[in-house]
């Protein structure tokens, strides 16, 4: 048996009987990491139930001055879906040779420090070590399909991007002169890949920012809970099925989900009987309707209806939690679960990016507000391209150029003058731009009909009043 160490201080990875190329270390390929970890789940974690002894053959073995650990601990592996897992699942898991990537020769000292904590609460003290070891234990998760709490997805994002990532040789944000053609990364491969995608806010600007065509809705338009792609079972199920964090019993006739185990991640509720869970539509059908799905095709909006092919598009949630929300936007609605709302609105521009739905003003302000205050360093992960709907290939387009507030084209009133208002006053219609010129300011300030304030709390009486976008 051969042992290869890739030294790198305190952390030092361990290979046992492989070559030297698939020793752990600092990679270019970054985009792979950053990939693995959006896709991961994030859910509460099952704190309860723990015992050593589930995990037979433990990999920590004690060494002078040294210990092999394995990077995603027993503790860590069961509170994170391993509960859910047959005894041999975990004998394999607990002493996987056959990944570089699951088991480290670390200080003895390092390995109490760090104890069962995952990387909210522990990392190596180096750069090196630190990118080293969130690569392997993003690949461990995946590889072994474990989910994430939010804190430590968070975290092991947060530090990835700041000390690991390449910076990026170009964006797939176009320039305000870019012509509408299908985005690219610099990739030589002909294969379409995902569009990577970086700064919310950024994404967030690229957004057009109109009047919602608020007439003219039918569920009906939206033929939903359909199989689209063949597979024997209709979007609905298959929704269960991918974010159920157990295996999910499924009737091998028509497909239907019987159970399950399910974590809301609106609310961090859990259940384990499907007629508990709505499959909620992030952007749900009349919002896309009144932001451009009212031009659609039949089959596009179908498409859009069942979309499988991006989890941020429907998502298993608490039935009662989906029903509040109805069809309301972030200006109006955010999870009860605060820690989720950054990733929520995450996944909503990402929707409405990748199928070129429009914003009112009302929700672009609220959404860009967040973004500037609470969700300040919120990424977009990977926006793979759209579905085939028709046969050809479907690629997401270049959305229209940035908006910015010194940009945006306000909406007008009756008169098709832009309103001059006084703040805080009643207004009509919801959605209207208007402008008010501060004491002390020569240039105006952009103001908002909206039914809430800049918190999203709704004005009393369900009026809309004047408000700065």
């Amino acid at each position: 048996m051969k042992w290869r160490l890739s030294v790198h201080g305190a952390i030092v990875v361990v290979a046992i009987s492989v070559s030297s190329g698939a020793v752990a270390q600092s990679r270019s390929n970054d985009s792979a990491t950053l990939g693995q970890l959006n896709n991961i789940k994030v859910v509460i974690e099952r704190t309860g139930g723990f015992r050593q002894s589930f995990f037979t053959g433990s990999a920590n073995r004690s060494i002078p001055v040294m210990s092999v650990a394995n990077v995603v601990t027993a503790r860590e592996a069961w509170e994170s879906g391993a509960w859910a897992w047959s005894a041999s699942k975990r004998r394999s898991f607990i002493n996987d040779r056959a990944d570089v990537s699951v088991l480290a020769l670390v200080l003895a000292v390092s390995a109490q420090q760090r104890g069962d904590k995952d990387p909210a609460d522990w990392m190596p003290n180096t750069g090196a070590n630190t990118c080293t070891y969130l690569r392997n234990w993003v690949s461990v998760k995946t590889k072994w399909g474990l989910a994430m709490d939010q804190r430590e997805f968070t975290a092991v994002k947060s530090v990835f991007q700041s000390k690991c990532s390449a910076p990026a040789t170009s964006s797939s944000i176009s320039s305000p002169t870019a012509s509408t053609n299908a985005m690219t990364t610099t990739t030589t491969n002909t294969t379409a890949k995902p569009v990577v995608v970086g700064s919310a806010l950024a994404l967030l600007q690229t957004i057009r920012v109109e009047n919602e065509y608020q007439v003219g809705y039918d569920r009906a338009l939206f033929e939903h809970w359909r199989d689209i792609d063949g597979d024997g079972c209709d979007s609905r199920d298959q929704v269960l099925k991918r974010d159920s964090i157990s295996l999910p019993q499924v009737d091998p006739v028509n497909c239907d989900v019987i159970a399950g185990d399910w974590v809301s991640p609106y609310d961090g509720a859990r259940w384990s009987n499907p007629s508990d869970i709505d499959i909620d539509h992030v952007v749900a059908l009349k919002e896309a309707w009144d932001s451009g799905a009212w031009a659609w095709s039949a089959a596009q909006r179908k498409a859009f209806a069942n979309d499988t092919s991006d989890s941020r598009t429907l998502l298993a949630v608490t039935d009662s939690v989906n029903q509040s929300k109805s069809d309301k936007d972030p200006s109006n609605w955010l999870p009860p679960l605060q820690s989720y709302t950054c990733t929520y609105l995450g996944n909503w521009i990402a929707v409405k990016v990748r199928w070129n739905l429009s914003m009112d003003s009302s929700e672009y302000g609220r959404i860009k507000n967040l973004l500037q205050s609470t969700c300040i360093s919120l990424n977009i992960a990977p926006i793979p391209n759209l579905p085939n709907i028709s046969g050809g290939t479907t690629v997401v387009t270049n959305p229209a150029s940035p908006i910015t507030n010194s940009t945006v084209t306000p909406n007008t009133t009756s008169t098709g003058t832009a309103a001059q208002i006084n703040p805080g006053s009643y207004c009509s219609p919801e959605g209207a731009i208007g402008y008010y010129t501060l004491s002390g300011n020569t240039s105006p300030t952009t103001y908002v009909c909206s039914k809430t304030d800049a918190s999203g709390v709704p004005y009393s009486g369900g009026r809309a009043r004047w408000r700065r976008a």
